[in-house]
């Protein structure tokens, strides 16, 4: 049986094995602005949990912003609701040059269970071009961590259409 120090001291070795290593956009972290659109907020309630100690957003290249004036990439959940679209037409002209627009979870990507109800608009790749989409209804953190480093990892161009590996895989 091992010591109690020895015990945590080897979890947290395994803990670091999994962790992303840091990625940085020319040189800085990719900030992030959250935007939910609209449906049942579980896929804002997971982004929610990015910010504990569990999973290392700002260790992995990233930082939560409260502005789209400060924000690179807009990450989007819920099916976009009529009620919503100005707010996200807003933050989206809010940001900087080379931004980019991420649909977090199935709602966000395709309208999800509320696609074809009266109330919204459906997904964003109907209404806009996406560099990338986290499949989940909704998403595990880690997921939603893992598919955020590779779109920052894989991503040519911040405004091209580009999907993550997840996201293909999600399409198959």
């Amino acid at each position: 049986m091992q010591s109690a120090p020895l015990t945590m001291m080897l979890a947290f070795l395994d803990v670091q094995k999994w962790r992303p290593r840091s990625v940085r956009r020319q040189g800085r972290r990719i900030r992030l602005f959250t935007l939910e659109a609209g449906s049942c907020e579980g896929c804002a309630m997971e982004l929610v949990s990015l910010g504990s100690s569990a999973y290392p957003l700002g260790g992995s290249g990233f930082q939560r912003v409260q502005h789209p004036e400060d924000a690179d990439w807009l990450l989007v959940t819920g099916s976009v609701t009529r009620s919503c679209a100005g707010d996200l037409a807003s933050a989206w002209e809010a940001m900087p040059a080379g931004r980019s627009l991420v649909a977090v979870g199935d709602c966000a990507h395709d309208g999800g269970l509320w696609k074809n109800t009266y109330a919204t608009l459906g997904g964003l790749h109907a209404l806009s071009r996406v560099y990338g989409s986290i499949p989940g209804c909704p998403p595990s953190p880690a997921s939603i961590l893992q598919a955020l480093v590779e779109l920052a990892e894989g991503g040519s161009s911040p405004t091209g259409s580009h999907a993550s590996s997840a996201s293909r895989r999600s399409r198959q």
